[in-house]
């Protein structure tokens, strides 16, 4: 590994605890800041690779806003010590006190978060972009992998998007079937434009 890949990698745990976030899933300004900063690991293709597990598969909601991932982490953790919810089992508590096994909450700038039970003793609040929240928006897990591989394999500065290159990327490191020629690019489009700023 690259000696700046691991922190990339690692931010999830560098969060406050006990914040569980997946950043590359859920958060614009985190891979906005990574792809930025971006050197020789690019073109690493365990770096490539692994990044697409941090996706899962299915729909999510993703944060377009300014908070950055601290910022929402202590945002959080005082919204919660706030409402005497921090300690474990009085988060526990406070989730199951509405009937549900999730919470959402209002942050500074108007974006709603689902607060759930994390599956780690110390990281025992995951956090999530709500549905339908302000500021964010719903994706499919393979068109968001589609577009991280392709921006970290050829960079921001080369805006042709093609079917070849996409298939390329997506054949090399998700492992997603090639998209037909015929096939509009416009989701993957959409989403590579949100990093071009």
């Amino acid at each position: 590994m690259v000696d700046n890949q691991q922190e990339i990698l690692s931010i999830n745990y560098e969060l406050p605890k006990p914040i569980a976030f997946n950043c590359w899933k859920h958060h614009l300004g985190y891979v906005r800041n990574v792809l930025d900063k971006q050197t020789n690991y690019s073109k690493n293709d365990t770096f490539l690779r692994e990044i697409v597990q941090f996706i899962g598969e299915s729909q999510f909601d993703y944060y377009l806003g300014t908070l950055d991932v601290f910022s929402i982490s202590n945002e959080v953790i005082d919204y919660l010590k706030s409402v005497k919810a921090f300690s474990h089992n009085d988060f526990k508590e406070w989730l199951a006190s509405e009937g549900a096994d999730y919470r959402c909450i209002s942050l500074s700038d108007g974006s709603n978060w689902t607060l759930r039970l994390g599956q780690g003793d110390d990281r025992y609040i995951h956090i999530h972009p709500s549905r339908h929240s302000k500021k964010t928006i719903r994706l499919k897990s393979s068109s968001l992998k589609t577009a991280y591989v392709f921006l970290f394999y050829y960079g921001l500065s080369d805006a042709e998007i093609s079917i070849a290159k996409v298939n390329h990327v997506r054949n090399k490191f998700a492992k997603l079937p090639p998209l037909k020629l015929t096939s509009p690019l416009a989701a993957i489009s959409r989403i590579i434009n949100f990093f071009i700023v």
